[in-house]
């Protein structure tokens, strides 16, 4: 019987840095995975990217995730709260590997993209016209929501949510 080495076939681990320090977060277990996957679910639904509603099957899964943090895993997650990492960088963390479990580097990037590079706007001008480059592109595919916290409802380091 034959041996085969799958080391370089496996899913990587996703190295993540921050102020100097490193922090490997291992592929999701069968269980992470699932759960990953359902608050990516939630995630493009409450982004538009997807339609919803979310199904109930899929509520489930988001509903049984507590205070559990499947994308980063516990201990990168308790590694960085001990590390003094602040909440809302650990949220955006989180978020980004749910989305690169769930869909791969590209899509985490282009979604980390969207949400967090900063832009300049301009005051609104009195008359109520809106900032300049603050109306979705008129062609091309739609992007995310313009909510100041676009994962309201989506765990991530908070307490939890309904829905």
């Amino acid at each position: 019987m034959g041996a085969v080495d799958f080391e370089q076939w496996a899913v990587p681990d996703l190295t993540l840095t921050f102020r100097g320090e490193t922090y490997t977060v291992s592929p999701p277990s069968v269980d992470e995975a699932a759960m990953i996957l359902a608050s990516a679910v939630l995630a493009e639904v409450k982004f538009g990217l997807a339609e919803g509603p979310v199904p109930p099957e899929v509520q489930s899964v988001i509903d049984s995730i507590g205070t559990k943090h499947p994308a980063l895993g516990q201990a990168v997650y308790d590694r960085m709260v001990a590390d003094g990492v602040p909440a809302a960088t650990i949220d955006r963390f989180a978020v980004y590997a749910m989305f690169y479990w769930a869909r791969g580097q590209g899509f985490a990037d282009w979604i980390a993209a969207v949400l967090w590079t900063p832009r300049e706007t301009e005051e609104p001008k009195a008359g109520g016209t809106a900032p300049k480059g603050s109306s979705r592109p008129k062609t091309g595919r739609r992007t995310a929501s313009g909510n100041r916290t676009p994962m309201a409802g989506t765990r991530t380091t908070g307490r939890s949510r309904k829905t």
